[in-house]
């Protein structure tokens, strides 16, 4: 599922033809189903609104689940490389392990590590024994699925290292020769399909089209020929005797609703007739946007990776995401998301008209690590008690985050209904909510955890809504509490942050970003703030003044912070180490600037001289 970037060398052939270079793009388009048309030609997606797309636009939330040989090896192998080399490689690790000559992976996950430790094909094949499915249940799985509030799984049946999960008659290299066969009828993907289907959730296949290590023509850089690849002819060959039959006996014995490729191809033919094929068999499967490259060719929704950029205007979007740092099981892998960050990128996702797809990896013998059943049912508790906010929704009017987090947007019985979901509370007993023109008496609004609540309600000119009297700490649900806001009018949304009490105060939660990661929910969200990385906030400046901006860190170095107010004006500050490291958080001024009355898109960057900052907030103040 890693996205690789690599230098190719061409394995040379008889056959002459131009240099390609093979990219492939590892890991939403509204309720628009595109639909095949002729070759290279644009599709027109104007005659069909909804119909296929209408589940999906609603479920909101997925498993994908990554199980193959891979699993076996578990992130670790010892043995010789394709050059005869004898290695200990681990996909990760610890760089000061006392072991020092362990190979560490580059970043791509355990199911990546075939290609990363370069491993034979035959030494790779013998892991097939060691692949048991001995515990593997696919009741539990669907069972798990359904406490996470998940809508739909994805399996992998055939993923880069060209091993299936059913008796393909394409290839050997499939179930029937492990003891997962013998203990499954050869095939793990009937059961798990039954199963799902049985609980009324939506079934979808993970499908690796085109690269493929293992079998002669795959596509990509290829291990077993030191990095060399394939040449056409035999690209041709491979997806006329394995990819094409493959698709269409995964097509025939199951059914998919999904069908989710991966390993994006350039080549026209070869994803023309995928899609023929997926087309001819059912007018209602969905297919992503990995098929290929080429324009006319890109699917009903697009799948991010581990993170999305919030400034991409998605139609369908499917953001999927591992809930470590790998796809297949890696035992050395302990890094785990925390369950709030989870939530809250399953609420983004949501804000943007998307689902999250939420991966695990299980063991060879099928179990599910602890770690990720602790996760999924913490997280799954709060889904199913806040569905509302959830399934169903669409794209928020709220492109930007309010303070405390996203917004999420759903039509419920003839009324128009904001949820906004608040990650920390700040004991003040009040609540903000900018950019809410509505008057109090064409709103309605309710804690679902706490109906009986009774607050005070003030519209506030130019601002929003005010509420106070509220408990200064935290619901129930401490993970996140959600605030339904039904509208009895048309709802008046402008968005941005405006000053309260003459400050404008920017929280991490309200940045729009895109690969950053957020922690510290426990106590009091913070960004884990990489150089390269932008955050952004839309502000409102309510008079001609000086400006005065501080920032809430903690870092172990210094650096410098530049604030880019509508690309004309900017302002960079120095930020210096805090004692106790990445937990000292204290205020910094940054400078101060000369700003005029009105709306401004403000871009933060931070460049350090080592490591990374964790910042809180910031804050915009008259001097």
């Amino acid at each position: 599922m890693k996205t690789k970037h690599w230098k190719c060398k061409i394995r040379k052939t008889a056959l002459t033809i131009p240099f390609i270079l093979y990219i492939c793009i590892s890991s939403c388009k509204d309720s628009i189903v595109e639909v095949p048309s002729p070759p290279c030609e644009p599709i027109d997606t104007t005659q069909i609104k909804g119909s296929k797309m209408d589940w999906w636009n609603d479920a909101r939330y997925g498993m994908f689940i990554h199980y193959g040989i891979y699993s076996a090896l578990a992130g670790e192998y010892i043995g010789k490389n394709t050059e005869g080399t004898s290695i200990h490689f681990q996909s990760i690790g610890n760089k000061n392990s006392q072991i020092d000559t362990v190979q560490i992976g580059k970043g791509a996950g355990a199911e990546w590590i075939l290609y990363e430790a370069s491993i034979p094909r035959e030494s790779y094949r013998k892991y097939a024994s060691s692949f048991t499915a001995a515990k593997y249940d696919p009741q539990a799985i669907v069972s798990l699925a359904q406490k996470a509030g998940m809508k739909y799984i994805v399996i992998t049946s055939k993923h880069h290292d060209g091993f299936c999960l059913w008796n393909s008659n394409a290839t050997k290299w499939n179930v029937s020769q492990t003891p997962a066969g013998i203990l499954w009828n050869n095939d793990l993907i009937a059961p798990l399909a039954q199963a799902t289907r049985a609980a009324g959730l939506k079934f979808g296949i993970y499908f690796s089209h085109t690269r493929d290590w293992m079998h002669t023509g795959g596509m990509g850089p290829i291990p077993e020929l030191n990095m060399s690849e394939y040449s056409y002819a035999e690209n041709q060959q491979y997806m006329e005797k394995y990819t094409y039959p493959m698709i269409s006996d995964l097509l025939e014995r199951y059914h998919p609703d999904i069908f989710w490729w991966d390993s994006n191809n350039p080549y026209e033919e070869f994803a023309e007739k995928c899609n023929s094929l997926i087309v001819n068999s059912s007018s209602t499967i969905i297919q992503n946007n990995r098929i290929s490259t080429l324009p006319a060719y890109q699917g009903d929704f697009e799948t991010p990776e581990q993170a999305m950029d919030e400034n991409t205007e998605y139609e369908n979007m499917e953001l999927c995401m591992t809930l470590n740092g790998s796809w297949g099981y890696n035992q050395f892998d302990t890094g785990w998301k925390e369950p709030e960050f989870i939530l809250w990128c399953l609420l983004r996702a949501n804000k943007l008209g998307g689902n999250l797809l939420l991966n695990v990896g299980p063991r060879a013998d099928g179990t599910i690590p602890e770690q990720c059943q602790i996760i999924l049912e913490k997280v799954g508790q709060w889904v199913n008690e806040n569905s509302d906010g959830i399934y169903g929704t669409r794209k928020s009017p709220f492109r930007f985050n309010l303070p405390y987090g996203p917004t999420t947007w759903r039509k419920k019985n003839g009324s128009q209904h904001l949820f906004y979901h608040i990650f920390y509370w700040d004991g003040s007993g009040e609540l903000w909510l900018p950019g809410i023109m509505n008057a109090t008496n064409e709103v309605e609004l309710s804690f679902p955890s706490s109906p009986q609540l009774s607050f005070k309600i003030e519209a506030i000119d130019g601002v929003g809504l005010h509420l106070t009297g509220l408990p200064q700490k935290q619901f129930s649900d401490k993970m996140c509490t959600m605030l339904d806001i039904k509208f009895k009018s048309e709802p008046r949304l402008i968005e941005g942050t405006r000053e309260i009490n003459n400050i404008l105060q920017l929280d991490a939660l309200g940045a729009q970003i895109g690969n950053v990661r957020i922690d510290d929910f426990e106590t009091k969200p913070c960004i884990n703030w990489y150089e390269g990385r932008r955050l952004t906030y839309k502000i409102h400046i309510k008079h001609n003044d000086t400006y005065k901006i501080s920032t809430l860190l903690a870092g172990y170095s210094s650096g410098t912070i530049t604030f880019n107010f509508g690309n004309e004006i900017t302002l960079t500050g120095n930020n210096q180490a805090t004692p106790g490291g990445h937990t000292g958080f204290e205020w910094q001024n940054m400078g101060s600037i000369y700003l005029k009355q009105g709306e401004y898109e403000l871009n933060i960057t931070s460049k350090q001289v080592d490591s990374w900052l964790k910042v809180r907030a910031f804050k915009i103040e008259h001097e």
